[in-house]
């Protein structure tokens, strides 16, 4: 008798634990999909859902992404838009578009139902441009990742518009992102040109079914209208004007003047540092507390050549929010000591230093003119549109009808490339690294650019506009390379910062001892800056052959100036590779070329209401 009680108990506490975290008022007992995909890319989609409430309600509404990210295996990915049409549904229903999604919401708000209802949805899914070169691709969520309930059974069939390589074909179950499927779980048959599957469990809230096919370059066919390359040109021509006005009025910088200071600027700490010399931060800014707590006190770095081992000295006491929220993502749970490789893999420290960079770049709205940061939006969107509108007039002076779309996404590579090139070198840090950001922007763009001209059929007779164009991207290019115009404050704090990052830079060796002998805890306070500033390399050189004393945190053994630069490049890396974890899916065992789980089109999800 007690342990068929304690069995019931168990039973209860289960069904307690599923409602809480599925969180719905109904689960899905069986889901039928049925896509018939047309030439043009087009896919009129069926679907069957037998529902089951548990609690009364009117209905369930549907969801349907009307932008994906497309994401693939090899970490390429694309934004699309989308648009479907042609809704119909077996219920009374209502649509409309909220947050990017097209809602589906099907039910009676006179009425509430429990139990079984089944439902039947039907419409025709259009999305955007193949974004692949060389090939085609079929990429659909058959089961989007966002519905919050469980799904007991799912059965699928895909109807192709004509023959493809049946060893192309791949799916992809579980979470967002994730890759492959376990053939235990998810079984297909290919029969002519129509796939069928279904599961043999179930799929838990979140966790979805994507199918990816790839097929040969104008697999499917599509058209497109084209408009008069000279009223683009006036486009073009206005947008710049329009840029360079707005840069003239929020963007154009005065003259910060560096004043010379052998300390940091009093009252920031060096995250806070980085936030006003860039205007933003980052997970190195965040890194270098790190040092900036240890000086302070409160935390010791053992060294045993292997790794670095942070232990607690005491609590945190001081009054900055950021130190105190890394303090506590450190030495969370309670723990005493942690391994600079357990936080370079954990998620949670990441989730911990994304919040605090966040609030940490706040700062900069003190610092920067009250509108210049929005205006630099404007400045990227109307890049955007130059962009797009450029490789159009370009591509339809120069080739056939039929290639236009393959040679317009092919010239975005060149702007691309002068994009990011001028946005890389408006970071100061990035200066440094001029010569690899310029090879990898003439890769970039040189290639393609390179394509485009050899496979040119008028080239000279659409020089004219394309130079202009041209012209006038470079031009929205400088503007918002010098967007970013500081207040009086702004440009006082810069030219205190500019003016420490110099001295650290230019250092004679004999001034830099003097300063130490006057402090010997001076090489240690500014190594969290120097760090932070982008300089470490320059600090630590000035530092070669120098009398300093080991720093009262470091334990370890035989302590040299190398002992820092070690140091300072493990913990380079760890910042450049924090937060990198992996989540836990439903993929098999090796199976791939699905994609990635939610990373097609369509899909979404859906609820009770």
């Amino acid at each position: 008798m007690r342990k068929i009680i304690l069995v019931f108990c168990a039973f209860l506490l289960n069904l307690f634990i599923l409602n809480i975290s599925y969180a719905e008022n109904f689960y899905i007992k069986k889901y039928d999909v049925i896509m018939n995909v047309k030439e043009n890319r087009e896919v009129e989609v069926k679907e069957v859902l037998d529902v089951y409430f548990t609690n009364p309600s009117h209905g369930i509404f549907r969801t349907i992404p009307l932008k994906n990210k497309i994401q693939r295996e090899d970490s390429t990915s694309s934004v699309e838009n989308s648009f479907v049409t042609n809704v119909k549904a077996s219920e009374l229903y209502k649509k409309y578009i909220k947050n990017g999604y097209l809602v589906i919401q099907m039910g009676s708000p006179n009425f509430r139902v429990t139990g079984p209802k089944t439902y039947r949805i039907t419409y025709t899914y259009k999305s955007g441009i193949d974004r692949l070169k060389d090939a085609d691709e079929f990429y659909f969520n058959i089961i989007g990742v966002q519905w919050n309930t469980l799904i007991n059974h799912v059965r699928f069939k895909i109807i192709m518009p004509k023959d493809f390589d049946k060893s192309k074909v791949g799916f992809s179950t579980g979470r967002y992102g994730a890759m492959g499927y376990n053939p235990d779980f998810l079984k297909f048959n290919i029969t002519g040109n129509e796939i069928t599957g279904y599961t043999t469990g179930s799929l838990n809230p979140r966790e979805g079914i994507t199918v990816r096919i790839l097929l040969p370059e104008k697999y499917f066919i599509q058209n497109m209208s084209i408009s008069f390359p000279q009223t683009i040109s006036i486009i073009v021509v206005i947008m710049t004007l329009l840029a360079v006005g707005i840069w003239y009025k929020y963007g154009k910088e005065d003259i910060v003047i560096p004043v010379v200071n052998f300390y940091p600027p009093e009252g920031k700490n060096s995250a806070e540092l980085e936030v006003e010399y860039s205007g933003y931060s980052t997970e190195n800014g965040i890194m270098s507390l790190i040092l900036y707590l240890a000086n302070k006190g409160y935390l010791e770095i053992e060294d045993d050549v292997v790794s670095y081992t942070f232990k607690k000295l005491k609590d945190y006491d001081g009054s900055k929010s950021s130190e105190k929220t890394l303090f506590e993502a450190i030495f969370q749970n309670g723990r005493e000591s942690v391994t600079l490789i357990e936080l370079q893999s954990s998620f949670s420290f990441s989730l911990y230093c994304q919040a605090i960079m966040r609030s940490l770049t706040n700062l900069k709205n003190a610092l920067f003119e009250k509108n210049t940061w929005s205006c630099g939006k404007v400045l990227i969107f109307f890049l955007s549109i130059l962009s797009i509108l450029t490789s159009i007039v370009f591509t339809l002076g120069n080739y056939s009808f039929y290639l236009l779309f393959q040679y317009s996404f092919l010239f975005l590579f060149p702007v691309i490339a002068i994009l990011v090139f001028a946005l890389a070198i408006s970071i100061p840090q990035n200066k440094k690294n001029i010569g690899f950001i310029t090879l990898w922007s003439l890769m970039f763009g040189g290639i393609p650019l390179a394509i485009i001209i050899s496979s040119a059929e008028n080239l000279e007779g659409n020089y004219p506009l394309l130079i202009l164009e041209i012209v006038c991207l470079v031009i929205t290019i400088i503007c918002l390379v010098n967007m970013p115009k500081r207040n009086r404050k702004g440009r006082e704090r810069l030219g205190q910062i500019l003016g420490f990052k110099k001295y650290l830079e230019t250092v004679e060796k004999g001034r830099l001892q003097q300063l130490i002998n006057e402090n010997p805890t001076y090489c240690e306070d500014i190594l969290p800056f120097a760090f932070a500033l982008g300089i470490m390399d320059s600090w630590l050189n000035n530092l070669e052959g120098l009398n300093i004393q080991t720093p009262k945190w470091y334990k370890g053994e035989n302590f040299t100036y190398r002992s820092l630069r070690r140091f300072s490049n493990d913990l380079s890396n760890a910042s450049n590779t924090i937060g990198s974890s992996l989540s836990s899916s439903r993929s098999g065992s090796g199976h791939s070329g699905g994609g990635r789980s939610g990373g097609g089109h369509g899909g979404g999800g859906g609820g009770s209401w």
